[in-house]
């Protein structure tokens, strides 16, 4: 059997801007208010994660993620409005892409 499959990765300036992995991050950037939380939920470092919501947030026109630091009172992580938005464009360009790739998959195993 024959199988397509896709990714999507959407580039800004040449630079990876959102990808799988940055879009599961902010998932869990919303669910948790965390960086920290979100980065062991994805199973990356927290360095890395800082790394890459650092890398989104430069490369796009507004901050997606709003960080604080941590400290006495800890620090913490959300998601702006714009990158809810970003997010949701994201998500219809996959299940797009997806409904695409099943129909492809269909007509090359008939």
């Amino acid at each position: 059997m024959i199988e397509v499959e896709a990714q999507i990765s959407i580039k800004r300036n040449g630079v990876t801007f959102l990808n799988p992995v940055k879009i599961a991050l902010l998932k869990e950037i919303v669910v948790s208010g965390s960086l920290s939380a979100a980065a062991k939920k994805v199973g990356i470092s927290y360095q890395h994660a800082w790394t890459m919501i650092s890398e989104v947030n430069l490369n796009a026109p507004q901050p997606l993620v709003i960080k604080q630091r941590g400290g006495k009172n800890g620090g913490g992580a959300e998601i702006s409005e714009y990158g809810l938005r970003i997010m949701n464009e994201y998500q219809l360009i996959n299940e797009t892409v997806v409904r695409t790739i099943s129909q492809i998959n269909v007509e090359i195993n008939l």
